[in-house]
């Protein structure tokens, strides 16, 4: 792996001018960051292997049409084994659609590509209709930062190439036939309304579809999304959506009828109570990760339901308040404990040191949790809970290795 973030692009550029045919990066690199002043783009084709497997982008700007279109046309003949490409570059005060149609040529000679992230401002109906055929393409990206996906140095053994049966002609026919993983702002998209027609009007489906993060539709548009998203993407495990506007439940409600989804993810509020908790964990108890933070604060009561239902569940982001209730044990019926709770977040509610919430998680939670971001009475809150949670486990493994030496003793004396 080489990163060419320090070096003298001026002498590359001279050393390129000496000698055409130099090869300075080794036969055997496979995986390559570039981030350089534009004005270097049109060197980079040249100095790439064939073994280039993994190419990472990224400009200051775009100044000249026709150094952005030489790449396009170069890069696929210089690095014909290319798996995964990050291309980014600021918004262009050149034609968008130009910047668009170059792309879309060379993502029409790399079929191979299976992870591309490329910044929302260059999608357009060509483009985006490039993309939808390619059939190896697993993990697509249109967020201008990367907080959401990644490139790993691992990426092309983790995202092995699909195989088709041979009546599935490559899967031509099939939008997106591959893709697992999507990432997409639509608010930094000069004209989405191109993409939900495709995906909407024309009853696209995203079969293999595992991966979803949603950003910056029109609240109405998110609603009707997420309510046929159980039709478009039949196999989705994770769901992130990211809105600045408050999320009405029932958005959230239509979420249950995707059958396989186990994580949940929202970027701003959701209008929801003790109600839609329970509802949430009573028609689903296969959840894994969830994060709701609601617009008001809830009760401890909230946690119940997910402790009861939900097995599985090993993060939960909540928004709590401890002065609206804590739940008394000695007025449950049944042990009621979380299973694999590791992380718990209470949405930075204030808080006055309280014992009694201490003794309420350390007896709902099985093993110890990281309570995030926590300072000041949430750290005592930690350290106290998982002291006494780590004190029970302990207590509990002294009483089964008890039990199991007076089982082998009757044993031995029978």
């Amino acid at each position: 792996m080489l990163k060419c973030h320090g070096i003298q692009y001026a002498a590359l550029r001279q050393a390129l001018i000496w000698k055409p045919s130099i090869n300075l990066f080794s036969p055997k690199l496979t995986i390559l960051q570039w981030d350089a002043p534009s004005k270097y783009i049109e060197y980079l084709p040249s100095l790439v292997p064939l073994t280039l497997q993994t190419l990472q982008v990224r400009l200051d700007t775009i100044k000249n049409l026709n150094m952005m279109d030489v790449f396009c046309k170069t890069i696929p003949f210089r690095s014909p084994s290319l798996r995964a490409l990050e291309f980014i570059f600021p918004p262009a005060n050149k034609d968008t659609q130009t910047i668009s149609r170059s792309l879309a040529e060379l993502f029409s000679l790399l079929s191979e590509i299976i992870f591309l992230r490329l910044p929302p401002h260059c999608m357009a109906e060509e483009l985006f209709t490039t993309l939808s055929r390619l059939p190896q393409l697993q993990t697509f990206s249109l967020l201008q930062h990367s907080y959401f996906v990644s490139m790993e140095g691992d990426l092309i053994e983790t995202l092995p190439k699909r195989k088709f049966d041979a009546d599935e002609e490559a899967g031509q026919d099939i939008p997106f036939c591959s893709l697992g993983r999507i990432h997409i702002d639509i608010s930094s998209i000069p004209d989405s309304d191109f993409m939900m027609t495709e995906v909407l009007r024309r009853g696209i489906q995203l079969l293999n579809l595992v991966h979803l993060t949603y950003s910056g539709f029109p609240l109405n548009h998110t609603i009707t999304f997420m309510e046929s998203l159980h039709r478009i993407c039949p196999n989705l495990v994770k769901m992130v959506v990211i809105t600045d506007d408050c999320l009405p439940f029932q958005a959230i409600r239509s979420l249950l009828k995707c059958p396989v989804l186990v994580k949940i993810c929202s970027v701003g509020t959701v209008d929801m109570d003790l109600e839609d908790i329970v509802t949430i964990t009573t028609n689903r108890s296969s959840w894994k990760a969830i994060t709701l933070p609601s617009e008001e604060p809830l009760s401890y009561h909230a946690l119940v339901p997910f402790a009861q239902n939900c097995p599985d569940l090993y993060k939960l982001r909540l928004t709590l308040d401890s002065k609206l209730g804590i739940p008394d044990f000695n007025t449950f019926t049944t042990d009621i404990r979380f299973s694999s709770l590791t992380l718990l977040d209470v949405g930075g509610s204030e808080l006055l040191p309280n014992f009694e919430l201490v003794v309420f998680l350390s007896k709902i939670c099985s093993k110890p949790i990281a309570i995030p971001d926590s300072h000041g009475p949430w750290k005592n809150i930690e350290k106290l809970t998982n002291l006494i949670i780590a004190t029970q486990l302990e207590i509990q493994t002294l009483k089964d290795e008890n039990m199991l030496l007076r089982t082998q003793k009757c044993n031995y004396n029978l």
